[in-house]
């Protein structure tokens, strides 16, 4: 409950800045899906449903399909986004065929994961073509958590990270699965857009 809370008050926060910084995020995402062509997208690790709610804003001839590991988050979304199929699942395991979508996104998930790997292996799996992928741009992530008094005891490090990645570790980790087309940065994070190996 407390990652899925955490995603919530994330999207739900009314700081200018945190709000602005989220828009940005959100932009980055469409600009980079649209610019691969894909039509069939899976959002494994959709949580409550806030990017794929935009991402409909911005084009509703996608057919998305929203995948996560908390019935709640799922639940919400669904009354967030109706008419998109959500369902609970674990994107360790999907319950897709292989090559089931065009792309699929994995956006702030990677990092909450103890086997990252395993999650990459199953999103290339289930992909016919691209993959977005996105996670916090360490040590930046971290800095200002620590500024704006988040975490304090520990140095900003959100206990809920499993995953610690510079924007070059997090690039050449995404290499094993991927070939890497863009890196993006989205203060406070970094989003890397590959195409099937």
């Amino acid at each position: 409950m407390s990652q899925d809370y955490g995603n919530l008050q994330k999207h739900l926060n009314p700081n200018p800045v945190q709000r602005y910084l989220l828009r940005r995020f959100h932009r980055q995402i469409a600009s980079l899906l649209k610019a691969t062509g894909a039509e069939r997208i899976l959002d494994a690790g959709c949580g409550e449903g806030f990017v794929v709610s935009y991402l409909l804003q911005e084009n509703d001839g996608l057919a998305i399909t929203g995948l996560d590991c908390s019935l709640e988050a799922i639940e919400m979304a669904r009354q967030m986004v109706p008419g998109v199929l959500f369902g609970v699942g674990d994107l360790r395991e999907m319950p897709y065929s292989d090559d089931s979508f065009d792309l699929v996104m994995c956006l702030e998930v990677l990092e909450h994961l103890p086997d990252p790997h395993r999650g990459l292996r199953e999103l290339r799996r289930v992909t016919s073509a691209h993959c977005l992928v996105s996670v916090p741009h360490e040590p930046f992530f971290r800095t200002t958590n620590f500024l704006r008094g988040k975490h304090v005891p520990a140095w900003g490090r959100d206990p809920e990270h499993l995953q610690h990645w510079t924007a070059g570790q997090f690039r050449r980790l995404v290499e094993q699965y991927f070939k890497v087309e863009r890196v993006v940065y989205s203060f406070p994070w970094v989003i890397a857009l590959g195409r099937k190996l």
